[in-house]
């Protein structure tokens, strides 16, 4: 072989070679799961979904129900049924023993230990998935005591990896929702914001039916990972005047109050049939997804489906415009 056919064919191979080592040594791309509470000191995850179609395991052992609602009935599964699942390029490979961390909504992020290897059968002939996750148990425990019951789980980052925080201010720079009640003079304020955005978006058949009724409100005050005040509100007008067949208006919105009290989103009913929550998604936690990124987890009622999804919070963007991390549901 000659000296230039020789160095072309080191150059070539260099070039190869520095074009696909990024491409090998890449890592798992990021992703993010929603958890809810087990019992005391354990959490429920899915991490996939999947298509059972009415091959589960005899080997299945039935377990008690979640606290949490909306991860339905889990079983117990041996792990090499749940290998059988594990070989799609993208599926989550889990085991017994592996620790992710579990974002708990206040600021603070806990190490899960995963003990069982779990799974929902949900899927039927018309649709619907089935799922596989595990439960895991909270290190150290007593991590879950006065939290909320849903979180976000993440694949387990070193105490290095993790970012610190350093000064007083920046302690204070996490997503949360929060539990402090709501000043009378914002309530009042929201009241009049969200009655006139009613006017707006109702038809005229609902705005007779709403009357000059006052609404009843839900006001959540949540803070973004920047650490600044954000409201979710659910507002239901009841006239009293309503029949069996007849429900009141009702709208769901994002609010930011500086600097003037807005509404930023606004989030319409789901569910034709009458419900405590009027038929709007309901918040269920706010958590903080780290890099400045903000992750709310939102339950939605369709009528004769359910879901549950963990999605990441932008400022005017309803619920269903926000970008889905995970959704666990299944319906009719």
């Amino acid at each position: 072989m000659s000296p230039v056919v020789s160095r072309f064919t080191a150059l070539s191979l260099g070039l190869l070679i520095a074009l696909w080592s990024p491409i090998f040594g890449q890592e798992k791309p990021e992703r993010f799961w929603v958890a809810g509470r087990y019992d005391g000191d354990r959490i429920v995850v899915y991490f996939d979904k999947v298509k059972f179609a009415g091959t589960m395991t005899s080997k299945a052992r039935k377990l008690a129900p979640p606290v949490a609602e909306t991860f339905f009935s889990p079983v117990e599964l041996p792990a090499d049924y749940i290998a059988g699942f594990q070989k799609a390029s993208d599926a989550e490979h889990f085991a017994i023993g592996d620790r992710y961390d579990l974002m708990l909504g206040n600021g603070t992020i806990a190490t899960i230990k995963l003990t069982t290897l779990v799974g929902c059968e949900t899927d039927e002939a018309v649709g619907n998935d089935s799922f596989v996750g595990a439960l895991a148990t909270v290190e150290p425990p007593g991590d879950l005591v006065f939290t909320k019951r849903y979180y976000a789980v993440r694949r387990h980052q070193s105490d290095e990896a993790r970012p610190t925080r350093k000064t007083p201010a920046e302690f204070l720079r996490f997503a949360a929702l929060r539990d402090e009640p709501v000043p009378f003079d914002v309530e009042t304020q929201i009241a009049a914001l969200v009655g006139q955005r009613m006017k707006m978006e109702a038809t005229d058949a609902e705005r007779r039916l709403a009357g000059s009724a006052v609404p009843a409100l839900r006001v959540q005050p949540f803070q973004v990972a920047d650490g600044s005040l954000r409201y979710y509100v659910r507002a239901e007008w009841k006239s009293g005047k309503e029949t069996r067949l007849q429900y009141p208006y009702s709208l769901g919105a994002w609010i930011a109050p500086l600097p003037t009290l807005r509404i930023l989103a606004v989030e319409k009913r789901t569910s034709p049939y009458a419900s405590a929550d009027g038929g709007l998604p309901e918040l269920l936690n706010v958590v903080d997804l780290g890099a400045g990124r903000t992750g709310v987890i939102v339950h939605l009622s369709h009528g004769d489906s359910v879901e549950l999804d963990l999605a990441e919070y932008r400022d005017g963007a309803g619920i269903k415009s926000m970008r889905l991390l995970q959704s666990i549901g299944t319906g009719e």
